[in-house]
């Protein structure tokens, strides 16, 4: 008979274990209890009421199963006896409960088998079933009431039994429980108490914290910085495309993921790939990104690009005196402007008059003029060779006389305005022998080709140094030069006798040396302010500083009083194994289906966090809770703002401060696989976990 009570208890206890989980971390439980019993109602329908006392203890042993052992003393008016028999029984009990439940109200079922004395002899098996409810008083003790029938194994002792008592789950007093908030108020009808609400008066999202929540991205519009964008939390609301924590508003290479300004920086000398001229050397903001060159002759070009690097030089550092583009090393014609196409010369038409004409289309190659290159000197639009009155203006159809005039001598000047009317001439109506302009009564060398200004004779000036300067007007008659026949060397239209910067182009305003313009720098670190990004504080990373010194510029320091590191944007680097646990946290904990409620290996895993976040107290946690795509959106969005709370609630209650912790849902938002296949589906249902420095 023993045997079949032991099957039968155990088929019991294998068919009614549940397939969910209750929290294990407080397996332990002790029950007291006043009994009821009754032998007498079963067989005559007459009471015969006893009573007693319960002392039990209770193991958890599988999810929602405890087992327990009660141990019972009382009094009983047993059939076929008279006045009241002191029974004692001792059994083995298996039960099902929730007690993990959050509920105020729990139900539960058992069953087992025991064995009974009565009056401390005559023992025989019971096999005892029933149901019971418990009302929760504290968060570990409860007020239980139950009632069982007990089937003996022996004729005229069947009996139900009544109890009433208290059930107290045995904890560690070093984890007290966190005392949680009373719900409060909700003013503007969204779900979100008052207190807990950071938008008391206007309705949001629990993504959101209680306010509103445009692009539903779980940033709240008040924080938002790209309120009608969706973005991360990290970069203000905003969107990242290249994902490199810097928002695409404020990111100067949105497309290409780095840390200077959102830009790639190579060698981490603050100045940006894109912007570097030694992208893979660590150089200075002022020189573009290069170290410090050394320029021997200083023009400016460093050693390393100088084609000339002991002789100063405009032209790629080599100089260039006619400022033609050629620089003097390369130029035939070094002190005459030229083209490079004919190796820094002139080109090789001659203009022997030099009136801008080349004799090839000059009409009159030997006398500089406007009109085709020949004279015109009344500006009658008709040449002087050509012109009968060429110091009268006149027409064209009238051989550029003035019309109807008598001309006497007929040389197209007519008589009032001709200087010899009598004697035909080119020149004012005169002789003109030599064809200078200079009429032969005026014409000191009426037979040789001369200059008005020299009375028809040719030039007579000297010009020693053979520059194009006569030497009465040559500043440097002995010394060849562009500059009023003076040398200029820096080719800046200062002579170099004026020059105080001779080798370096400057302006005349500033006696030959180069301007100095000097930028505002309010805080005198030396980049200027308007390419400084932290004009307001001197620092030596590109004009900002790096206050804890870890090569992070404070303006791209998320951490900037701790030192980090740069692939962690500033902030101390997260332990690789801590970094691996917290990703294996969001495959491992588990919950009930279509529920918020932890399964039970998932404490475990949770537990380890409670340690992360012990051994790093810098640090806050942000749960967030995701769905597949099964559902309507709403109901998804709610289970995942649920079972981010549930873990909240529970590193809570291991005694993590809720400062140090952030919670929220984003339902079936930012899938990490796809949800067309049951394995997509079970990625996407998860917790993530991710440390972020205070």
């Amino acid at each position: 008979m023993r045997n079949v009570t032991l099957l039968l208890l155990l088929a019991f206890c294998l068919l009614f274990t549940p397939t969910f989980s209750q929290n294990q971390a407080f397996p332990n439980a002790i029950h007291a209890k006043l009994n009821v019993n009754d032998y007498g109602l079963l067989f005559n329908n007459e009471l015969k009421v006893g009573q007693g006392f319960e002392f039990a203890y209770f193991r958890n042993v599988a999810p929602a199963l405890n087992v327990g052992v009660p141990i019972r003393m009382g009094l009983a008016k047993l059939p076929g006896t008279t006045g009241n028999t002191v029974t004692s029984s001792f059994d083995l009990v298996c039960r099902l409960e929730n007690i993990k439940s959050e509920k105020k109200i729990i139900p539960f079922a058992f069953a087992g088998a025991g064995y009974v004395l009565s009056g401390f002899k005559d023992g025989h098996a019971q096999l005892p079933f029933g149901a019971g409810v418990n009302f929760r008083v504290s968060r570990f003790a409860f007020i239980t009431f139950q009632a069982e029938f007990r089937k003996a194994l022996v004729a005229d002792r069947d009996n139900l039994q009544i109890g009433l008592g208290y059930v107290y789950m045995l904890n560690k007093s070093e984890v007290p429980a966190q005392k949680q908030p009373m719900p409060s108020n909700d003013d503007d009808l969204d779900g979100i108490p008052n207190d807990l609400d950071k938008c008391p008066t206007e309705a949001g999202t629990a993504a959101a914290l209680g306010c509103p929540d445009r692009d539903n991205d779980g940033v709240a519009d008040v924080d938002d910085l790209c309120p009608d964008d969706p973005g991360a939390l990290e970069t203000g609301g905003c969107p990242d495309y290249d994902g490199d924590g810097v928002a695409d508003k404020d990111d100067a290479c949105p497309t290409e993921a780095g840390g200077w300004n959102g830009c790639p920086d190579t060698d981490y000398d603050g100045v940006p790939d894109k912007d570097d001229k030694c992208p893979t050397e660590a150089g200075l903001a002022t020189n573009f990104g290069c170290p410090e060159a050394i320029d021997t002759d200083g023009d400016g070009f460093a050693d390393d690009v100088d084609m000339c690097p002991n002789v100063a030089g405009t032209l790629k550092g080599c100089p260039d005196k006619d400022n033609d583009g050629v620089a003097d090393n390369d130029d035939k014609c070094p002190d005459v402007a030229g083209v490079a196409s004919n190796s820094g010369c002139p080109e090789m038409k001659q203009d022997t008059d030099g009136d801008g004409y080349t004799d090839d289309v000059d009409m009159c190659p030997n006398t500089a003029g406007i009109l085709n290159g020949c004279p015109d000197r009344d500006n009658d639009g008709v040449a002087d060779k050509d012109d009968k009155c060429p110091d009268v203006a006149g027409l064209s159809t009238n051989g550029g006389c003035p019309e109807a005039k008598k001309d006497t001598d007929g040389d197209g000047f007519t008589d009032d305005v001709d200087m010899c009317p009598n004697t035909a001439g080119p020149v004012s109506g005169c002789p003109d022998r030599d064809n200078d302009g200079v009429a032969d009564m005026d014409d000191k060398c009426p037979e040789v080709a001369g200059l008005a200004s020299n009375n028809g004779c040719p030039e007579a000036k000297k010009d020693t140094d053979g520059d194009g300067f006569t030497d009465d007007v040559d500043m440097c008659a002995d010394t060849a030069g562009p500059v009023k026949g003076c040398p200029d060397r820096d080719n800046d239209g200062v002579a170099d006798k004026d020059d105080k910067c001779p080798d370096a182009a400057g302006t005349a305003k500033n006696s030959g040396c180069p301007e100095v313009v000097t930028e505002p720098d309010k805080d005198g670190d030396g980049v200027p302010d308007s390419i400084d990004p932290c004009p307001n504080k001197a620092g030596t990373f590109g004009g900002c500083p790096d206050t804890d010194g870890d090569g992070v510029a404070d303006n791209k320091d998320k951490c900037p009083a701790t030192p980090g590191t740069v692939a962690n944007n500033g902030c101390p680097e997260v332990k690789k194994e801590v970094t691996e646990r917290l990703a294996y946290a969001a495959k491992a904990v588990q919950f009930e289906t279509a529920k918020a409620i932890l399964k039970n290996e998932s404490y475990s895993i949770l537990d380890e966090i409670v340690v992360i976040m012990r051994d790093n107290p810098d640090y806050t946690l942000a749960i967030s809770g995701y769905t597949d795509d099964v559902g309507s959106d709403e109901r998804n969005l709610a289970l995942s703002q649920d079972r981010a709370k549930a873990c909240y609630d529970y590193l809570v209650f291991r005694g993590i401060k809720q400062d140090r912790l952030r919670h929220a849902g984003f339902g079936e938002a930012r899938p990490i696989a796809t949800n067309d296949t049951n394995a997509g589906r079970e990625l996407n249902r998860r917790v993530e976990f991710e440390l972020l420095f205070n």
